[in-house]
């Protein structure tokens, strides 16, 4: 009997496209709204994804209202300082 592994599919909250969740970065809101980039294992609450790429974290930050991943509305502000964290992040990566 063969067996077929099963990939997990989440949606990109940026462009909104859907895409194996092993591709793309996995994030949470914290209580005080701030989000955070979840690197590895499990994460207490809900989490929302973005594909690795420049384009859909600019679409994230400059859409508004509310994430159905997380539940909530995460205000412009947060959304900019957030997307700003990820470009430090990977500029740092890409020096390495």
């Amino acid at each position: 009997m063969n067996t077929v592994a099963h990939t997990p599919v989440r949606t990109c909250v940026g462009c909104g496209t859907r895409a194996p969740q092993a591709g793309l970065l996995r994030f949470l809101s914290a209580p005080d709204g701030r989000l955070t980039l979840v690197l590895r294992g499990a994460a207490r609450g809900r989490t929302g994804y973005l594909h690795p790429q420049l384009g859909c974290w600019e679409r994230f930050a400059s859409r508004g209202g509310r994430l159905r991943s997380l539940g909530q509305t995460v205000a412009k502000p947060q959304r900019l300082t957030f997307v700003q964290e990820l470009k430090a992040a990977a500029h740092s990566a890409m020096v390495k």
